[in-house]
């Protein structure tokens, strides 16, 4: 390999972080800092090329939808979707009983367990799943680094809720779990499944309020 060449092998150095004397990123509290920021700008980023690519998809197949429309939540998210129908039933019928229900608590819940499964399967670097009736399981590898330990507790912090959370919904009910995998983590309309969700998340709203209060 030419001395060109060993210029070029390898990834390339992030710029504008603090480095140690050895070349590695230094782990004092600014430079973390430093670190974090760019995380949230790349994930900002991400948001908006998504929401983007998702709009021009939404209007592809319903091109009634206006630009501002097809950003709506609900025309994407089944969830969204459930709290927006909700929403407008209880405006026509405030004070009549819905058996769709699906209030803004049901919504909040679904959206930090979507969160927490995708920063699970990220603790334990697993592929991701085809769908609820994979039952090869989420496979993984352990890449972590040994010697973090601070990567480490937050990764054992991660599975630890995400057990809990787990654990919670199985004893909510038979179909709870599956009714969670399609609606929130594959976001399938499966809105016969709405009652074991709302179950799940009921049970779910119930524990973190109790984690919070301990």
């Amino acid at each position: 390999m030419t001395k060109s060449n060993r210029k070029r092998a390898g990834r390339k150095r992030i710029q504008g972080i603090e480095r140690a004397p050895s070349g590695a990123i230094s782990r004092s509290k600014e430079a973390q800092m430093t670190v974090e920021q760019m995380e949230r700008d790349r994930i900002k980023a991400e948001h908006k090329l998504t929401l983007e690519a998702a709009t021009w998809k939404r209007r592809q197949i319903d091109p009634t939808l206006s630009v501002e429309q097809a950003r709506m939540m609900e025309h994407g998210s089944v969830i969204a979707k459930m709290l927006a129908q909700y929403r407008d039933a209880k405006k026509r019928r405030p004070d009549a009983p819905h058996p769709n229900e699906f209030t803004q608590l049901h919504y909040d819940t679904a959206l930090r367990f979507g969160e927490l499964h995708a920063s699970y399967m990220g603790a334990i670097e697993a592929k991701q799943q085809r769908s609820s009736s994979d039952f090869d399981g989420a496979k993984g590898y352990d890449g972590r680094d040994p010697f973090d330990a601070a990567a480490a507790r937050r990764h054992r912090n991660v599975e630890d809720q995400y057990k809990a959370a787990r654990s919670a919904i199985l004893e909510s009910g038979s179909l709870c779990m599956m009714a969670v995998e399609a609606i929130i983590l594959e976001n399938k309309p499966a809105f016969g499944m709405l009652p074991d969700l709302r179950l799940a998340l009921n049970r779910l709203a119930v524990l973190w309020r109790l984690q919070q209060a301990a």
